[in-house]
């Protein structure tokens, strides 16, 4: 198993490079009447947390309800902050009296699998259902929404954001979508909600047609309205968090949007898209932004990320650095920005060091001059190289991109690219492949340069004119492995939790399960009771010989909650299954291929496949005497050996690492004292961030549990 890079930025590697999904695009979230809060392992700690409902019939105003879905990998980066401009733009708008929007607590709209979220929304009996879609969320949120309309047909739903454009006819077309909000959403919605509530939801065609900004089926044809002219001033949205529309999780990130501009017009890229090259008005003043940042601080907040595709370019940028290195002087707080590396003096890098903006990206993405003019990326590599080194030398944590596949970059530019950075003593970089985006420029140009992409999310490449599946695939895994990355690994997929075989010592008979440990009797009919309560990630524990028991009650789960990543640790005491029997087992499910089995298409898919299953993500205990080979379980399960440790025994590091597989299922003698058992506990932390492996406890220690599932960007570096 090749060893994952972790890195210390609270940023998602799964994320697109240019962070090409920009928030402030009309974005929404869900209310619920009760939200679980889940801390530590499985299901016997989860509390409720008690919601008001939202208005019945017998209150007028109309009911809005509004949903966001989080990075599978990465929850506590949704914050719902453009959900918060539409609903402080609307109430602005003096629309409160007649509408009432909710927001979904995020301990729900975080962790809840899809029979939860729907079960809640049907309850809940909104009129208006928002979407806010990403590549990441868009088809979830969209099955979704189609379960909920089943029920409740007199549903509008309405979706936004990035995914919401003139050329995504998935989208526009699907049978759950009334009418999409196209580019920036505050005005549209208000105007929709306006009209909906003056008028009512049947309302025809007409008063849809006058409305500006949207995209509306009638008679099954797509009809689109005159395109909006976007804010002119951004002073007229009221800030969220100042007006009490947002959570604020200590442990989360704060994101705060600078302004809604970009210069520069990168073909791969959303960033900047209808907004004209000139700043004007369309940034948040200085006191705003500030005044966010120490309502952050006063609740704990320690990370924020500033949303802004060139921070140093902005004129917001030097007093917004003097005001960050007073007010975060003792550095509790750190920051993220995206900036643009050719203006990165010695000054600007300074400042930036002082206010504790130690995480920061520069792009590059190519240094082949053929693909950095076809995408109509303007980059001087000398200006930008040197900047880049200044960061270095202030000690500020910089990511650098790669992407692969980008028009008219050939073998030949992509080692271009590598010679540059080796040349410049520049990196670490990470390597992204191109995604070819609704409503962008390399979309439209697809036909001209052969790019052949996937037709969902995350709209890969496939193939180019200059490279075949097959030759992006082996670039791809040789890049990976040079940057000391996993080729195999998913990007975005939930690492594995290490407490997943800690023994729950009580049930919860509500809330969200997000572990079952099924050894004992009556495994299917427990498994079927939990079917729709399941969160987005479950650890499943059987006895190996309870698979084909367990069979139709999984299938039921899975075909609740398609997108929840369920891993399976199967306990073997006697024969493991074999690979051929664990392959005809998993055959059996139910299989709606998603978002990350796209993700994982460049595992050796095939480009005619376009998707690659990666749940159920199965992984065999087995005793550490078995004989059974780890290679032979390649693309089906990941063997954890169960190891005992004695009193006195030293921890066998070379013996692990030799075995091979996912990790160790730790026995400590309950009989090791305090001090030996924290010694030994520093050494198998120590051996698990060598190696890439992990360490599953079989109880609780003190400092027994690596903090593997707290660490944003850890990518599991399994096979599966």
């Amino acid at each position: 198993m090749a060893r994952a890079r972790t890195r210390g930025s609270p940023v998602p590697s799964s994320l697109p490079p240019c962070a090409a999904d920009h928030p402030h695009l009309f974005a929404g979230q869900l209310l619920a009447n009760w939200a679980v809060v889940v801390g530590g392992s499985g299901m016997a700690r989860v509390r409720a947390v008690k919601y008001t409902h939202m208005p019945t019939d017998t209150n007028p105003k109309l009911r809005v309800l509004l949903l966001q879905l989080p990075v599978p990998n990465n929850p506590a980066l949704n914050v719902p902050l453009a959900l918060g401009y539409l609903k402080a733009y609307a109430y602005a708008a003096g629309l409160q009296s007649r509408v009432e929007i909710e927001l979904l607590p995020r301990a729900l709209a975080d962790h809840a699998g899809n029979a939860l979220l729907v079960d809640e929304i049907v309850a809940l009996a909104p009129e208006v259902l928002g979407l806010s879609l990403y590549t990441w969320n868009s088809e979830r949120s969209l099955a979704i929404a189609g379960r909920v309309k089943a029920h409740l047909p007199q549903l509008q739903v309405v979706v936004g954001g990035p995914e919401a454009q003139r050329d995504n006819g998935w989208v526009l077309e699907h049978p759950a979508v009334d009418v999409a909000v196209i580019g920036e959403g505050e005005q549209t919605f208000a105007d929709l909600l306006h009209v909906w509530s003056s008028g009512g939801l049947n309302i025809g065609a007409e008063a849809l047609a006058a409305v500006s900004g949207i995209a509306y089926r009638q008679g099954g044809v797509v009809h689109f309205t005159t395109d909006r002219s976007a804010l002119s001033d951004l002073a007229v949205v009221p800030s969220p968090y100042l007006q009490g529309y947002l959570e604020a999780p200590a442990d989360s990130m704060m994101m705060i949007e600078v302004s809604r501009w970009c210069p520069y017009g990168c073909s791969f890229c959303l960033y900047g898209r209808n907004m004209g090259p000139k700043l004007g008005s369309r940034y948040f003043g200085l006191e705003r932004v500030v005044d966010e940042i120490r309502w952050a601080r006063e609740r704990g907040i320690t990370k924020v990320h500033f949303i802004e595709a060139n921070l140093n370019l902005v004129p917001l940028f030097w007093p917004l650095m003097r005001e960050l290195a007073a007010l975060n002087a003792d550095h509790r707080m750190t920051f993220y920005a995206e900036l643009r590396g050719e203006h990165l003096t010695d000054e600007v890098v300074a400042a930036l060091h002082r206010a504790d903006v130690r995480y920061v990206e520069v792009g590059l993405q190519t240094a082949n001059p053929a693909a950095l003019r076809a995408s109509h990326r303007r980059t001087d590599l000398g200006k930008w190289a040197a900047g880049t080194r200044r960061l270095y030398r202030y000690g500020i944590e910089v990511y650098l991109d790669v992407i692969l596949g980008l028009p008219e970059d050939t073998a030949a530019g992509v080692q271009t690219t590598l010679d540059f950075l080796q040349r410049e003593a520049l990196g670490p970089y990470d390597v992204f492949t191109l995604q070819v985006l609704p409503g962008t420029a390399v979309r439209q140009q697809a036909e001209q340069y052969g790019l052949r992409y996937q037709s969902r999310p995350p709209y890969y490449v496939l193939e180019t004119n200059q490279f075949s599946y097959d030759q992006l695939l082996r670039l791809r895994r040789e890049l990976k492995v040079g940057a000391d990355l996993d080729p195999d690994a998913v990007e975005g997929m939930p690492m594995p939790r290490t407490t997943a075989l800690l023994r729950p010592t009580q049930t919860c008979e509500r809330g969200l399960v997000s572990q079952l440990w099924l050894t004992g009797s009556s495994v299917a009919e427990r498994l079927a009771q939990a079917a729709g309560r399941l969160a987005t990630q479950v650890d499943l524990v059987l006895a190996a010989s309870q698979l084909v028991e367990a069979n139709a009650a999984l299938a039921t789960c899975i075909a609740c909650n398609p997108s929840s990543i369920i891993d399976l640790y199967l306990l073997c005491d006697a024969e493991p299954p074999t690979p051929d029997e664990l392959r005809a087992w998993r055959d059996l499910l139910s299989y709606q291929p998603g978002y990350l089995d796209r993700v994982a298409v460049y595992g050796g898919a095939g480009v005619e496949r376009q998707d690659q299953r990666v749940s159920p993500r199965c992984f065999l205990v087995l005793p550490w005497t078995s004989a059974a080979d780890p290679a032979a379980y390649g693309g089906i399960a990941e063997v954890i050996w169960r190891f005992e440790l004695a009193p006195g025994e030293a921890v066998p590091a070379g013996a692990w690492r030799a075995a091979g597989g996912a990790g160790v299922w730790l026995h400590l003698d309950p009989n090791c004292v305090d001090d030996e058992r924290a010694m030994l506990w520093a050494q198998v932390q120590g051996w698990a961030q060598d190696t890439g492996r992990l360490v599953w406890p079989a109880a609780e220690h003190p400092g027994s549990v690596l903090e593997s599932e707290s660490a944003d960007l850890t990518v599991y570096a399994g096979r599966i």
